[in-house]
């Protein structure tokens, strides 16, 4: 059970700073408008890479999670 919550909160942890990082609300360019519209910085990019790869890795452990806990149930 706790490495499904574990994952879980990886998961969703993850998928927040993605979606934060693809809005980007904190940047202006003077070329448009929009935030989102402006190029990404590398620092950022890398951000948003790790949390991908934090919300993929998130997303294994609940797997892992459920099915070992639904192995420990059929015992």
């Amino acid at each position: 059970m706790l490495s499904i919550v574990i994952g879980a909160v990886i998961a969703i942890a993850g998928a927040i700073v993605n979606i934060v990082y693809i809005f980007q609300p904190w940047r202006s360019c003077p070329y448009d408008d929009s935030p989102s519209a402006c190029g990404m910085l590398p620092a950022d990019a890398t951000v948003m890479s790790i949390a991908m790869l934090g919300t993929l890795v998130g997303l294994v452990i609940v797997a892992l999670g459920l099915l070992l806990s639904r192995a420990n149930a059929n015992r």
